[in-house]
């Protein structure tokens, strides 16, 4: 059988281009990225960016409409993921939320922006059905401390690899040469208080952490309280205090798992 000449080949990518060769420029690149993204999927996406000191996605791409079935992006916040997650899957993903939030807290700052983090679940459509959604999120605004200030995150609907219906295992996977670990051991949601007088929340930190999970800024809440911003943020430092946690986002999970309010 004759071998083709690589000369032969490069004279065809010639007649393809019609012999020209033009600089690349910025929304080019983009494009490229966008088509990437495409293609190298496993399914329909959506994506996101998620803001982990509000609880709050501050963007989500119009796609989730079509997967999702919602009628609008606005209509679709951590907290609608959540109560639309397939019951079983609940203390799951809670459970991969305290080991991710183990995992990072032991990272260096620069190491933050080098690790995605990789998990499935199911969640339930406005038509009714459940798909099952991978969930791939990468840090993409960190600072010198190494706290997660902002996340890109992007979920693809897998349902039609899931023929034995069981979910994949939680793994952290290095970018840049850091070391990937893969289905890593994740132990039971732990709840340390599950009543809401446990915690001795106050009639006015029950009213802001109704507002917070609602999605709504330290300034927002002062105007709909009529209160000052500053007395705002120390309430929301009594409840991260009175709850035991560390984070907004944590205590959104734990407001809507617990039913604090």
């Amino acid at each position: 059988m004759e071998l083709l000449k690589f000369d032969e080949m490069k004279k065809t990518w010639y007649q393809i281009a019609r012999y020209q060769d033009k600089p690349m420029d910025v929304n080019f690149e983009l494009e490229i990225h966008k088509k990437l993204l495409d293609i190298f999927q496993v399914g329909d996406y959506y994506y996101y960016i998620f803001n982990p000191a509000t609880a709050t996605f501050e963007y989500v791409s119009e796609n989730v409409k079509n997967i999702m079935k919602v009628e609008n992006t606005e209509d679709f916040s951590p907290q609608y993921v959540f109560e639309n997650m397939h019951p079983n899957d609940q203390k799951r993903f809670l459970a991969h939320e305290q080991k991710v939030a183990e995992f990072f807290g032991q990272l260096t700052p620069e190491q933050v922006l080098k690790y995605k983090v990789s998990y499935d679940y199911r969640m339930k459509t406005v038509e009714g059905d459940y798909k099952w959604i991978l969930m791939q999120t990468v840090t993409i605004q960190t600072d010198d401390t190494g706290a997660v200030i902002r996340v890109i995150g992007v979920q693809t609907d897998i349902t039609h690899l899931k023929s034995n219906n069981q979910p994949s295992g939680l793994s952290f996977i290095g970018l840049e040469g850091e070391k990937s670990y893969y289905n890593v051991k994740v132990d039971d949601y732990i709840s340390v208080q599950t009543s809401h007088e446990t915690y001795n929340l106050t009639k006015r930190e029950k009213d802001v952490l109704d507002l917070i999970v609602k999605g709504k800024t330290s300034t927002q809440i002062a105007l709909i309280l009529f209160i000052s911003k500053h007395t705002v943020d120390n309430h929301r430092k009594n409840i991260l205090r009175k709850t035991n946690c560390k984070q907004v986002s944590e205590l959104i999970i734990k407001t809507i798992s617990e039913r604090l309010i």
